[in-house]
């Protein structure tokens, strides 16, 4: 176990250990044990991402990580699967010092990783998924037949019946996942690293997976990492469980020892960002600009009841697969619907892509800032591409007017702040905070904007930059009566600027939370557990 922490938080795991019995977490066979990581640190920029991680794994056993997002579990996985190169720390397989300098040197050390997002080629069968990059040759050529062989001989392994010999963008989410875990076989791993494997499953896929993966456990000396916060999961099949905070292991022990409350309280982040100048007061100025009730999207109808109201920051907090993105990109049209209903900015909105949802009012950033940049392009073009028709000199000819987009965009860059060096320079040559300045900066330039749907807005921000941004967006709730629509996973930040909170899980708004009543402790419970507290 790896304790790291200061006050309230170090006492409460201390004394967790204490009462966890976690002695009894190791007493376990030194010559099964496979993994063992000791004081593992990883650090961009001066900032830790993960910091004195030690644990251990055995063959056989199960242990899940759990975290909120941002704790630093998949850093840890990265480091693990060659990704990342620690800066400091040790790894050890089998008893033996390793060094990955690749993502090939970890795999051939026997670790194997599935990802939350699948890797898979739509059009390709599921046995050529399983075999890719891996494929049999016969006089230089692909042999089909043995690819085919292959892959029914690991399925047969498993125990699995699944089809495949059809593409596997004709098969449903939960065979995905097995073909992806298929595949993690062919190299017959000694540690298999589940990340989130169940966020995209449907109901009904669920049970099935976890039974596979007890199978697996029970059948087979391979040792799993289970990433995933959904605890009634952790908890059927997991033989222990390390929780992640602000990067740190901060409690490690077996799972029949330890209660979801126990794993909750250590899961909770020391506050790093301090409360802003937000008003208590919860009273609602005239109508909403944004009144929702439900979704149908993604083959299925949402229960996503909530409101909000001109001049307020909202925030949309929740874990891994919560929903909350692709909430947003529902309303602001980037999501196919089977139906679309909802009210926004007094009309009902029934139909309508981003460029009818932005002539509307409604305008969204998106979760990683370089899908919103043109990386090769200057400051000025990046902040003028969302305004050509206003820049054409010649509408007949097309031709840009220069000089107007030069002023243009020196407004957008002094009205926020943005420090640079010329107004020609690459947009990527600026810092995260920079860059992400210019993307609100010019979405809130646009014509009659109502609602700024900002998606994780301060990802890899240093705190200083951060500050920025929220003051950014308090100025224009305050100053411009803009409704700001905020999604986030780091709840401390929500916490300092948001009026109200609404916490998303399995796709659903399952709890609003005004400002006066909030609670980080029943907040995160809520996302963790997933249903109202």
């Amino acid at each position: 176990i790896c304790i790291n922490g200061t006050g309230e938080e170090l006492r409460y795991v201390n004394e967790t250990v204490k009462t966890s019995g976690f002695e009894a977490a190791n007493e376990h066979d030194p010559s099964r044990e496979v993994l063992r990581v000791s004081g593992l640190c990883k650090y961009f920029g001066g900032v830790a991402a993960n910091e004195d991680i030690s644990l251990t794994l055995h063959r056989g056993e199960i242990l899940a990580i759990a975290g909120e997002n941002g704790a630093g579990k998949s850093t840890f996985c990265k480091m693990l699967t060659g990704v990342y190169h620690p800066d400091k720390g040790e790894i050890f397989i089998d008893g033996e010092k390793v060094k990955f300098d690749s993502p090939a040197d970890s795999i051939a050390a026997g670790i194997k990783m599935v990802y939350q997002e699948r890797n898979l080629v739509g059009l390709m069968t599921g046995a050529q998924n399983i075999c890719l990059a891996q494929e049999p040759c016969k006089m230089g050529m692909i042999d089909e037949k043995k690819i085919i062989e292959q892959a029914e001989k690991t399925k047969k392994k498993l125990g699995l019946t699944i089809d495949l010999s059809i593409p596997v963008e004709k098969v449903g989410a939960g065979e995905q996942q097995l073909i992806e875990i298929l595949r993690a076989f062919q190299t017959e791993p000694k540690i298999l690293i589940l990340d989130e494997p169940t966020a995209s499953l449907g109901q009904g896929e669920i049970e099935p997976f976890l039974n596979f993966i007890k199978r697996i456990k029970q059948e087979t000396d391979i040792a799993i990492i289970f990433i995933s916060h959904k605890f009634e999961e952790v908890y059927e099949i997991a033989d222990k469980i390390a929780v992640f905070t602000d990067g740190r292991n901060v409690l490690c022990a077996d799972t029949k020892d330890l209660s979801q409350d126990e794993c909750i309280r250590a899961m909770l982040r020391s506050d790093k960002i301090a409360p802003l100048d937000v008003s208590l007061d919860d009273s609602r100025n005239g109508e909403p600009v944004l009144k929702v009730e439900k979704g149908f999207y993604d083959g299925k109808e949402h229960n996503i009841e909530f409101s909000i109201y001109p001049g307020e920051i909202v925030g949309f907090y929740g874990l891994v697969g919560s929903g909350r993105t692709e909430c947003a990109e529902y309303l602001f049209g980037k999501r196919p619907a089977a139906q679309r209903e909802f009210i926004f900015n007094g009309e009902k909105i029934q139909k309508g892509k981003p460029i009818d949802m932005i002539s509307k009012g409604m305008i969204m950033t998106p979760e990683k800032r370089m899908n919103g940049l043109f990386r090769a392009l200057s400051l000025t073009d990046n902040i003028c591409n969302l305004f050509l028709t206003k820049m054409l000199k010649n509408r007949i000819l097309g031709t840009i007017d220069a000089k107007k987009c030069q002023k243009f965009s020196l407004k957008v860059l002094k009205d926020n702040n943005v420090k640079y060096r010329s107004q020609s320079q690459p947009v990527v040559s600026l810092s995260g905070g920079n860059m992400q300045k210019i993307i609100i900066g010019r979405s809130v330039a646009l014509e009659n904007i109502k609602l700024l749907i900002v998606d994780e807005p301060t990802t890899g921000m240093d705190i200083g930059a951060k500050y920025q941004v929220y003051r950014k967006l308090l100025d224009l709730a305050d100053k411009q009566s803009l409704s700001v629509m905020m999604i986030s996973s780091e709840l401390d930040e929500l916490l300092a600027v948001c009026r109200r909170i609404y916490v998303f899980a399995g796709g659903n708004c399952i709890q609003e939370f005004a400002r006066r009543d909030f609670d980080k402790r029943k907040i995160v419970e809520t996302a963790v557990r997933g249903r109202r507290i």
